[in-house]
């Protein structure tokens, strides 16, 4: 599920004409792109990306689009040829599912959904892949299921209903873009698999990736009830969004989807990095510290300047103020593997630092609050943290 153009051998001035037909094809799509560092990337869609690099004089547009549906991947397929017909030249187009060959949609659809009944079946069976990414192209973060729950990109699933749903009407729960076109029901799968994703709840107004994150969020509700009115579509969360960004209300007379919209990064998650995973709440502001190599995830805040705790985990022990004490605890066997933790208070803070190890690897957390009401909170996060599941 892998779509790559490859434009060979191309002088400066070409390369500078084929970044304006991009940008006129992401314009008349009304889709942007924005410079990554050496890269630009295409957003296309929540899980739905292309990036564009370059390499001596060729450039080069790839997208993944095992995470998007068959609507993504027909999508990159179209436009690819139309930057083939737009500038004469060498060009490579490399498609793993041969859409370019026969542009057989209803082929094309059918491919994800064996793809989704090989998941499916995987999910069910295999209690280690349910630990692992299976839902996003790219995450920073898993949630935590809870007893019984099945979790999709759009949020959880009783094991009854994953096992018993239809795989058709499974797949909007997995794939973002199962239609040909961009229709009302692409924009709720949208706005739904942003909101699993990235959405924060009461800590909307957070900070401004938030706060950008839930005004595109709204703009999928609004265009998908733009197209179709009679769609159902999450009105509660949507009043929440809109009353806390200080938006228009632009869903008059919707009808309201049955259940609720879910936000995983509203409660706990595992926070990824390395081969590691830490337990926080998955609004904490996530920082990484190249000098200590580690990660640090600060508690969400609703107000500017607010300050309660903060985790600091790395593979390294030099964030440890007192390894020695540490290791002195009587260690417990958790789920992550053997740990040592204590806690203590300095300078009016209250500190707790840990030591996981599982085989021959270690994870190093250290923890410190402006009160100790929040050290048994933290114990637990640490408790709950260690190592990802390896197959």
């Amino acid at each position: 599920m892998f779509v790559q153009l490859i434009c060979r051998d191309r002088s400066p001035k070409e390369i500078e004409e084929l970044y304006q037909i991009i940008g006129a094809i992401c314009e008349r799509e009304g889709i942007q792109a924005e410079e990554r560092g050496d890269a630009v990337e295409i957003l296309v869609c929540p899980q739905g990306k292309i990036l564009v690099t370059e390499e001596d004089r060729d450039v080069t547009l790839t997208a993944n689009t095992r995470h998007a549906g068959a609507g993504f991947h027909a999508f990159c397929v179209d436009i690819f040829k139309d930057i083939e017909e737009e500038q004469p030249g060498k060009y490579e187009l490399i498609d793993d599912l041969e859409y370019a060959n026969d542009e057989d949609f209803h082929r094309l659809h059918h491919v994800y959904e064996n793809e989704l009944d090989y998941i499916r079946n995987l999910i069910l069976t295999d209690p280690d892949f349910r630990r692992k990414n299976y839902l996003y192209d790219e995450t920073y973060f898993l949630p935590k299921a809870e007893d019984d729950e099945i979790l999709t990109s759009r949020g959880p699933l009783s094991k009854k209903e994953f096992q018993s749903m239809e795989l058709h009407d499974l797949m909007d729960y997995f794939y973002v873009w199962n239609d040909w076109d961009r229709d009302a029901r692409f924009y709720r799968n949208a706005a739904l698999t942003l909101l699993a994703k990235e959405g924060v709840g009461e800590y909307t107004v957070m900070n401004d990736a938030t706060i950008k994150t839930a005004n595109e969020i709204c703009d999928y509700l609004e265009i998908a009830h733009e197209k179709d009115p009679a769609l159902p579509l999450p009105v509660d969360t949507y009043f929440l969004l809109i009353n806390l960004l200080g938006r228009e209300d632009r869903l008059k007379d919707c009808p309201k989807m049955a259940g609720p919209a879910v936000q995983y990064r509203s409660r706990d998650v595992y926070h990824l990095f390395a081969d590691c995973q830490v337990v926080a709440p998955g609004a904490a502001e996530r920082s990484f510290d190249p000098v200590t190599n580690s990660v640090n995830l600060m508690a969400p805040y609703k107000e500017e300047g607010e300050w309660s705790w903060l985790i600091q985990a790395s593979k390294d022990d030099h964030i440890l103020t007192d390894k020695a004490q540490v290791m002195d605890q009587e260690p417990h066997m958790e789920e992550g593997g053997m740990l040592w933790m204590d806690d203590w208070e300095e300078d009016g803070f209250a500190v707790v630092e840990a030591v996981i190890r599982k085989d021959e690897d270690h994870l190093y957390i250290h923890a410190i609050a402006n009160s100790d009401k929040y050290v048994p909170y933290l114990k637990d996060c640490i408790r709950q943290s260690g190592f990802v599941p390896q197959r």
